[in-house]
């Protein structure tokens, strides 16, 4: 693991794990999550990507080798909350759109790291009763399948790159990013029977 993957990985553990604990985790691993806790999990997720991807976007050069169209969660989301009749959340700025391009390479990395987790995470959806019953297919916790594992290793790679003077800003980024999580989380549990 390289110098920066290793910082923001020790350095946001707290977080991580905080974030993990919100969205469900233990419900999830005991295979009791509810139809409208799923709901709420692509709504949180929603929020936070189309965020963070529109903000991305206004930096094309610096973002071309993260290759961000192969890698836009938008779409499975979208396609997720309509398979689950869904409304569409309101996908306001969060103030992402104006975050430095080293904190929003932090926060790519929360992104990525989210789709190292559905490859835990989706099996033991599509075992439970009151998300199968929903119908159709999940997008979003089927990640990027069999391109996960070169996904990341690309990824890794980008942050290996960067300079050792960005990383600083970079861990922050990733900082704010769970932090932002636990913001949506809260924002939008009204919603959420629980």
């Amino acid at each position: 693991m390289n110098e920066l993957a290793s910082r923001l990985r020790s350095q946001t553990k707290a977080l991580h794990d905080a974030v993990e604990q919100r969205l469900y985790t233990k419900t999830m691993l005991a295979g009791q999550l509810t139809a409208e806790q799923y709901r709420h999990l692509l709504r949180i997720h929603y929020l936070f990507h189309h965020d963070l991807e529109a903000a991305i976007d206004r930096h094309p050069d610096f973002f071309a080798a993260y290759q961000p169209d192969s890698r836009r969660k938008t779409p499975a989301l979208l396609a997720d909350l309509v398979v689950t009749q869904e409304a569409l959340p309101e996908a306001k700025s969060t103030g992402m759109r104006d975050w430095s391009v080293d904190a929003l390479l932090g926060a790519a990395y929360v992104s990525e790291g989210s789709m190292l987790g559905v490859t835990q995470v989706g099996p033991l959806l599509k075992t439970n009763p009151a998300v199968t019953s929903l119908g159709g297919t999940m997008h979003f916790y089927a990640g990027y399948g069999a391109d996960t594992g070169r996904q990341w290793k690309a990824f890794s790679q980008l942050l290996s790159d960067v300079p050792a003077e960005r990383h600083d800003a970079v861990v922050a980024g990733a900082e704010a990013a769970f932090q932002r999580y636990q913001q949506l989380f809260a924002e939008t549990q009204a919603t959420a029977a629980v």
